[in-house]
């Protein structure tokens, strides 16, 4: 296949319907198929935001691959902090490695890995908390977490689950619990587990 590289300060293409692609550096093939960017790379869509040093999009495939510095909002304000992913283009579907989330109510998950599958985040040996990382016992910080084996966090119905979790108060384990489940923090009325604070 013949290349065409374009070495344009910030230039765009539309790589599909409602999806663009920005970068310092725009690759694509005769067909169009494939587009990667280079340099302040962007991926936008109506739901989605992704930035990142290096994005490449395969049309056929409706693949996206982001390395470095990868910045993920989703269509619920969540961000997404990773070293790589792959997705598809409307982020229903991807994996990653080394995750970092803050939801949108400021609160935190952390893990080893993301597999998400129809807008279910699945994120391996992870960790919830509603405290910053490097000011855990700040003011008006309850000062606990989250250890799960497995958090599962459906985005449509907004509950959180956990399988194997330990809670943690003032990095001290309190209580084992091989299930359980309550709403992610953007829901403000729901009967279920409470959310202990101090």
């Amino acid at each position: 296949s013949i290349f065409l590289i374009i070495m344009i300060n910030n230039i765009h293409t539309q790589a599909a319907e409602e999806l663009f692609i920005y970068g310092n550096e725009i690759t694509f093939d005769n067909n169009k198929d494939k587009i990667s960017a280079n340099g302040n790379a962007l991926v936008k869509s109506d739901n989605l935001d992704i930035t990142s040093d290096f994005i490449s999009y395969d049309k056929s495939t409706d693949q996206i691959i982001a390395e470095n510095d990868v910045k993920i909002i989703d269509a619920y304000n969540n961000v997404y902090f990773v070293d790589k992913i792959i997705s598809n283009s409307d982020f229903s579907n991807a994996k990653a490695n080394n995750i970092r989330i803050r939801l949108k109510d400021n609160s935190r998950i952390v893990g080893s890995s993301l597999n998400k599958k129809d807008n279910i985040n699945i994120i391996s040996d992870a960790e919830y908390t509603p405290c910053i990382e490097s000011n855990y016992l700040i003011k008006d910080c309850p000062g606990w977490k989250l250890k799960s084996k497995n958090v599962y966090h459906d985005e449509v119905s907004k509950t959180m689950h956990y399988d194997h979790s330990v809670l943690y108060v003032l990095n001290t384990p309190i209580l084992y619990t091989p299930y359980f489940s309550h709403p992610d923090p953007s829901v403000k009325k729901r009967t279920g587990f409470l959310v202990p604070s101090f």
